[in-house]
């Protein structure tokens, strides 16, 4: 189960990086009552037979998960989202990428907690492939528009190697830095 958006967002992730994306870009977007995140990749997307058994909890891609049959992060996603009264839009093309957007009130009582996105991030970006990952991030308040924008290529420019325990650190402690000046 997922008990943060964060470990939700990475679980969706992963799935891009899985389906061979060589680029996955994360948007977020926050305003009073209302977040929308969307993620795209030109991963090997689905056709929409393969859609529908995605939303199914009780269906995984063969092979995907060795020792059990369920995929449970598209399932998740959904069920958040009725339960919050928010919504979710799932497109994708056989060989052309996913594309999944959903939309919610963070405030509201069944939502669950952001989380350490910091870490979910850092997460992401070590991910073992080869793929790029674009993410932006961007909070309205008093209609003043904050944001920030990281990208697995700066950062590995930026730390050299991304999966050692001091690039780690460093990793996490600047994007929890690019979170604090939300």
């Amino acid at each position: 189960m997922h008990w943060t958006l964060s470990h939700m967002l990475l679980d969706l992730v992963h799935n891009s990086v899985q389906a061979d994306a060589r680029l996955v870009r994360i948007g977020m977007h926050q305003e009073a009552n209302q977040m929308t995140i969307r993620i795209e990749d030109d991963g090997k997307g689905m056709d929409p037979e393969q859609q529908k058994r995605a939303l199914d909890p009780f269906y995984t891609e063969p092979g995907k998960h060795p020792g059990r049959r369920v995929g449970l992060g598209l399932p998740f996603l959904v069920q958040t989202m009725t339960a919050t009264g928010g919504s979710y839009r799932l497109h994708s093309e056989k060989g052309q990428g996913t594309t999944l957007e959903f939309r919610f009130d963070p405030g509201q009582i069944d939502c669950p907690p952001l989380g350490d996105l910091a870490g979910a991030l850092a997460a992401m970006v070590t991910l073992e492939g080869d793929y790029e990952l674009e993410f932006h991030r961007t909070v309205e308040t008093g209609g003043e528009q904050i944001e920030y924008r990281v990208s697995r290529s700066e950062l590995r420019e930026a730390l050299g190697e991304l999966e050692s325990v001091q690039s780690q650190s460093l990793l996490w402690e600047f994007l929890q830095s690019q979170e604090a000046e939300l």
